[in-house]
């Protein structure tokens, strides 16, 4: 049985609808014991269902773009990625090559969106996640590139 992926808005609030009858409840995750887990929930219909609470603070958009990463102000390890999904926040990719990125390095960050006007993406970043040769990336500081990345965003 797949579970459910259900938002949380900033007040821990989700609704949960059940997949059988369609009843909707609103729930506050915050008195769940461990709200990240999947959680079985019952209706009043007797369906049984899993639940996953979606905790990320920003959207992030599944995508298949290629781009490249520098490590450190130095450029003292360089090379191509596969950029996987992309948020206001952060990034994660995957590396086409070995690496030796490890939680806590600054990487540069420079991909085109496959939007109308092909925009070219430079962020600085830290690597959050490291889990092989796919990285998870929070972006770092701001600039006039993130009006490009918000239009890319939208639904």
């Amino acid at each position: 049985m797949e579970a459910q992926i259900v938002r949380l808005n900033p007040d821990n609030m989700a609704v949960i609808k059940c997949p059988q009858c369609g009843t909707a409840r609103t729930v506050n995750a915050a008195k769940l014991d461990n709200p990240r887990g999947p959680l079985k929930a019952r209706c009043k219909c007797g369906a049984a269902f899993h639940v996953l609470f979606e905790v990320r603070k920003a959207y992030r958009k599944e995508t298949r773009l290629h781009g490249n990463y520098v490590k450190d102000s130095a450029g003292e390890e360089q090379g191509g990625i596969i950029v996987r999904n992309i948020s206001l926040s952060g990034i994660g990719f995957i590396t086409l090559t070995k690496h030796n990125l490890k939680q806590g390095d600054k990487v540069k960050l420079k991909f085109t969106l496959d939007d109308k006007r092909r925009s070219e993406i430079e962020k600085n970043g830290v690597v959050r996640v490291v889990n092989d040769k796919s990285i998870g990336c929070q972006f770092t500081g701001s600039d006039q590139q993130d009006e490009a990345l918000g239009f890319y965003l939208m639904p």
